[in-house]
């Protein structure tokens, strides 16, 4: 399985320009963990991501709320193309400590993955536990 299959398309997306307070209200509004901050004049090439993360820690600085976003954003964004298998994405998120991934497809925006899409979809899950079970067995791992 493709990590397109499972990427939440189209991700909620934001200018770097968008004050932290209306980043916090979006996040809890659409019930989501993450936002994609993207170049103004194209809305395809992902500058950042503020997650809930992001938020407490501005929150446990005293940050003020009605600063842009781009002060608080994780940048670079860590990415896998469209094309990747499950397995990839698991191996991202775990190797970089992040529970969302954003998927690109030939480098532009394609969507986003949550830790929650890859342990809420038996299939994703059957897919990463044949990958495990190749590596186990020393067979060359395949998607």
């Amino acid at each position: 399985m493709q990590a397109e299959t499972l990427a939440r398309k189209p991700p909620i997306t934001a200018s770097p320009k968008t004050p932290l307070r209306e980043i916090a209200k979006t996040l809890a509004e659409k019930k989501i963990g993450l936002i994609v901050l993207v170049d103004e004049r194209d809305p395809t090439a992902p500058v950042g991501v503020i997650s809930e993360r992001d938020i407490v820690r501005a929150l446990a600085s005293n940050a003020d709320l009605n600063a842009p976003a781009s002060q608080f954003m994780t940048s670079p964004v860590i990415t896998v193309e469209a094309q990747e298998p499950l397995w990839k994405v698991a191996d991202v998120m775990r190797k970089h400590n992040i529970r969302h991934v954003v998927v690109t497809k030939g480098g532009r925006l394609y969507g986003v993955i949550s830790i929650r899409d890859l342990i809420g979809e038996e299939s994703a899950l059957r897919s990463l536990v044949e990958y495990g079970e190749a590596v186990e067995e020393g067979a060359p791992a395949g998607d």
